[in-house]
């Protein structure tokens, strides 16, 4: 994930708002010290997916939010892109029902990869 200006300042103003120093911060977090203070000094411009999942709980309250939507940057595909405007543009009942679909060809998915596994291990 690209590490965003509004991150950055995320980062500052949370560790100034609720803790004694970026170490106890990284230790609330998870993450080691020297990882945020290489983001806090802009010397990275990606942070692994892991390590947001860790972070963005703590940050939420400090990024810009649009609505009820917290703002983040996020790498993907054009395929993904492409994919995600075009379900933004349906209508929430059509979005609802194609989640329920989607949600329904992963189990199917994961159900037959299980299957693949136990026959491998009979």
């Amino acid at each position: 994930m690209k590490i965003t200006e509004d991150i950055v300042k995320a980062l500052h103003a949370c560790i100034a708002d609720g803790y004694d120093s970026v170490t106890d911060f990284a230790n609330c977090a998870n993450v080691s010290a020297n990882t945020i203070s290489k983001y806090m000094r802009r010397e990275t411009e990606v942070m692994q997916k892991d390590t947001w999942e860790k972070l963005q709980p703590l940050l939420t309250a400090y990024l810009p939010k649009d609505g009820d939507k917290v703002k983040y940057e996020i790498e993907m595909t054009a395929d993904q892109k492409i994919l995600l405007d075009a379900f933004d543009s349906l209508p929430p009942d059509v979005q609802s029902q194609k989640l329920m679909e989607i949600i329904q060809l992963a189990k199917k998915h994961l159900a037959a990869l299980e299957a693949a596994k136990n026959d491998a291990n009979a």
